[in-house]
This record gives structure tokens, C-alpha cells and sequence, in this order.
């Protein structure tokens, strides 16, 4: 100050300060460009990994839409055979009808992928808000299917006693278990078939068969349109 040199200093100063901002704010653009590199990476292992799942879930609504679609078609037929019980009809027609009348299969999707990304927080790297939306209402929409589900199930197993009363299992089975031995007492297939029962059966079995695959379409949708964000999401 005493001679005269306060402003070289000053200048000297706010250059220091300037050149300190300067490499505070580099610091914090490799920073970000560092967390957003680390962010993307992450981004595509999580879409992956859901893509893997909703894959193998969708091949696996398709085979329990195959098998449910199986007890629609055989309902007509069962019809026929209820409405004419003493018509010429083979015995293994007659059981591969019932066979195909019980299915129970159930959509138990995986889940594992989804639940990760949901409770660390991942699935917030994404960027499409649909996707997003689609993925936290996933598990509520597959429960929503239950209902009927466990309804088919029900009537299946509360039948299994009365259908015992004139088939064998292993009568009906045999045709998809060829080791099965065979039934020591005979079927009576066609008392099963003058029986109000198995009308009743029949129709119940149609009925909410297809109020499941209802649901399962609708859960079908919403999949394929969650696999079509995702690649979207992966390009």
C-alpha cells in the first residue's frame, strides 16, 4: 500500500479467486459427467435385466393361455357328448375331454428384477414416465388375475371327489403318463356322462376359464407394451 501497489495486488486477487471458481467447477462437470457415465451404465444393466424377466414372463402367459384355451375348446365338444351320452364315443374320447376340462394352470411371473430396481430406487434412472408407470403397476395387475385363478382352482379341486366317483385317475391320465398302471376298478364314462353333474362341471369349467384368460390378455398387453418401452429405452 505504501508504495503504491494496492491495485496490482488486487487484481492479483481476483484473478487467485477466479482461477479457484474456474477449477471448482471443472471439478464439479467431471463430477456429474462421471455420476451421469455411471447413471447410463446402470440404466442399461437394470433395462436388461427387466427385459430378460418380462421375456420369460410373457412365454409363460402364453403356455397358461395355451392350456386354459384348451378347456374352451373341449367345453363344445363335452357339450355334445352331455346332450347325446349314449352316441359312439370311445372312452379315451370321453377322458381326453375331462383331461383337457381341468387344467389349472396359473401366471406366477418373476418378479426379482422388477422388486430390485423398485426398492434401490434404480428404476428412477429411466427415463420414459409410461414404463415407469407400467412397471410399479405390474404386480397390482397380476394380483388382480388371482381372483380368478384361485376361483378355477377351487372348482377343480371341490370336483376332483364326484368326478372320482366314475373315472379313475389313472384312466385319464394314463394317455399323458404312459408308466401310469392301470386302474384296477373300470371307469364309468359314460355314467360321468348322464350325470346333471358333469353338465355343471363342464360349464364351470368353461366359465371361468375364460374369465382368467380375460385377465391374462389384459396382463399379456401391458407385458408386450413394457418389453416395447424397454427397447425403445435400450437404443
Amino acid at each position: 500500500m505504501e508504495t503504491g501497489k494496492t491495485g496490482k495486488y488486487f487484481k492479483y486477487a481476483i484473478g487467485e479467486i477466479i482461477l479457484v471458481v474456474i477449477g471448482i467447477l471443472i471439478a464439479i462437470q467431471l463430477n456429474e459427467w462421471r455420476l451421469d457415465s455411471s447413471n447410463s451404465k446402470q440404466k442399461q444393466i437394470v433395462l436388461k435385466a427387466l427385459q430378460l424377466e418380462f421375456e420369460a414372463n410373457l412365454k409363460q402367459i402364453d403356455t397358461v393361455l395355451f392350456y386354459m384355451g384348451k378347456v374352451k375348446e373341449y367345453y363344445p365338444l363335452a357339450n355334445n357328448m352331455i346332450k347325446n351320452p349314449e352316441g359312439n364315443y370311445l372312452d379315451q374320447d370321453i377322458s381326453i375331454a375331462i383331461v383337457n376340462l381341468s387344467y389349472t394352470w396359473t401366471f406366477n411371473p418373476s418378479n426379482g428384477a422388477l422388486r430390485s430396481a423398485i426398492s434401490s430406487s434404480q428404476i428412477h434412472l429411466l427415463e420414459n414416465n409410461r414404463l415407469i408407470e407400467l412397471l410399479f403397476s405390474w404386480e397390482d395387475v397380476v394380483k388382480d388375475s388371482e381372483e380368478e385363478a384361485n376361483r378355477l382352482r377351487e372348482h377343480q379341486y371341490d370336483s376332483y371327489y364326484k368326478l372320482a366317483q366314475y373315472v379313475r385317475v389313472s384312466d385319464i391320465w394314463k394317455s399323458e403318463f404312459p408308466e401310469m398302471t392301470s386302474a384296477n376298478r373300470p371307469s364309468d364314462f359314460k355314467g360321468i356322462l348322464r350325470d346333471v353333474f358333469f353338465e355343471d362341471y363342464s360349464a364351470l369349467s368353461f366359465a371361468f376359464a375364460t374369465e382368467y384368460i380375460t385377465e391374462l390378455n389384459t396382463i399379456k398387453n401391458q407385458n408386450k407394451e413394457i418389453l416395447t418401452l424397454i427397447t425403445e429405452e435400450l437404443k
